[in-house]
């Protein structure tokens, strides 16, 4: 019965004393795990935004009549629209260009659109 009381009583100073330190060192692992996973979820949330952004981009662009999806290439980064690719006239240019500020959740946009010269047919 001794040799219970002793293993408790070592067991419960064992625990005040070193309790806390173990504690602590798990709730910075926890909040360590939590901030991991936070940026993670940025960084896909993110990549998503982008993702949609393009395809609303695109299909904008191949609602407007005045415009040939098929030659404008989109890519989103953050935010910022690139635009690339061949239009027929220079006013196409302005327009792509127009109608993608006008979406929303587009921060800027990068017009790398050309004019598609008579001898590239």
């Amino acid at each position: 019965m001794k040799n219970l009381r002793l293993a408790t009583v070592i067991s419960s100073v064992f625990a005040l004393t070193f309790g806390p330190a173990v504690l602590a060192m798990n709730l910075d692992a926890i909040q360590d795990q939590q901030n991991k996973a936070e940026q993670a979820a940025e960084a896909t949330g993110e990549y998503v935004s982008d993702a949609a952004l393009t395809t609303k981009v695109k299909a904008t662009i191949l609602a407007s009549d005045a415009l040939n999806v098929l030659e404008i290439n989109v890519e989103t980064n953050e935010g910022v629209v690139q635009l690339s690719g061949f239009v027929e006239q220079e006013e196409d240019i302005d327009t792509a260009e127009k109608i993608v500020r006008g979406i929303e959740g587009v921060k800027d946009v990068e017009n790398d659109i050309k004019v598609k010269s008579a001898d590239a047919s």
